[in-house]
């Protein structure tokens, strides 16, 4: 599964020549064509839902309009650690290709550009579905404010331990 990474425009610029006439010719092209729909988001503008473009992994996805969405109060497992693929897996079965809902907390963005949002879907609020099937972990910052959903998160991952589902099944 690719993953999402930051790249300079002069970078891809230098090395377009090099690639003349391969497969990559013409994909480097048009991510310089459309760099601003890829580029990172300016985040002053919070959509209030859109359509989900593809799955990053299991807390992150990219909505049509280009906005790289991180879900709020959870992280699921990285590459290559337990549970990586089956989180997401499920969230792709959850959101890929559907149109979804965003709902913001106290903190709406992350130092690395993506916003920060609840995703619901046909009234389920992703982050819990995640959490409750054991694919993610809730995440509580010291010295800042709790999460809106922090408590339901925090009961569902209790549930998730004592079933001993995904990550809490090692």
């Amino acid at each position: 599964m690719p993953k999402l990474i930051t790249v300079s425009e002069n970078l891809l610029e230098d090395i377009l020549p090099y690639l003349k006439g391969t497969k990559y010719d013409d994909k480097i092209k048009a991510l310089l064509l459309n760099t601003g729909k890829y580029q990172t988001q300016n985040i002053t503008y919070f959509p209030k839902s859109g359509k989900v473009e593809r799955v990053v992994d299991g807390d992150t996805i990219v909505l049509e309009n280009g906005s790289i969405v991180r879900y709020v109060g959870i992280t699921s497992p990285e590459s290559n650690q337990p549970f990586d693929k089956e989180s997401t897996e499920f969230n792709r079965n959850l959101v890929e290709g559907k149109q979804v809902s965003l709902e913001y907390d106290h903190y709406k963005a992350d130092k690395f550009g993506r916003i920060l949002a609840y995703v619901i879907i046909d009234g389920k609020n992703v982050s819990m579905e995640l959490t409750k099937s054991g694919m993610a972990q809730v995440v509580v910052y010291q010295h800042k404010k709790p999460f809106i959903y922090q408590d339901q998160l925090l009961k569902l991952q209790e549930e998730a331990k004592q079933k001993k589902l995904g990550i809490w099944s090692l």
